[in-house]
């Protein structure tokens, strides 16, 4: 019982494995990772709130949990070809292109 906060977490790591490796059109591939991941930040403050964290800690995780979240979810593009996920923030990647099949991404 003493690690029972893993357990979302572990769940949230293989729902985002199958989402980003499953054959699924893009579009429901795009609304499944962002539904992913708004539960899973959700969950966190949850999370620590039942291992006994102090409500002030909260004060200033959620502001960086709420910028984290926006971050990932701005910043990764799905190709409408492939259904390839890019992350669009990373340097030295082209961010116009599809790294496995070339397409452009809007």
């Amino acid at each position: 019982m003493k690690h029972i906060g893993i357990i979302p977490f572990v769940g949230f790591a293989v729902a985002f494995v199958y989402i980003l490796n499953a054959e699924m059109r893009p579009a429901a591939k795009r609304k499944a990772f962002r539904l992913t991941i708004i539960l899973s930040a959700l969950s966190l403050p949850v999370v620590m709130l039942l291992d006994g964290i102090e409500v002030e800690l909260l004060i200033f995780v959620l502001p960086v949990l709420a910028v984290v979240t926006f971050i990932t979810i701005r910043y990764t593009k799905f190709c409408e070809w492939c259904g390839t996920a890019v992350q669009t923030n990373q340097p030295f990647v082209n961010k116009e292109q599809c790294p496995r099949c070339g397409t452009s991404l809007k």
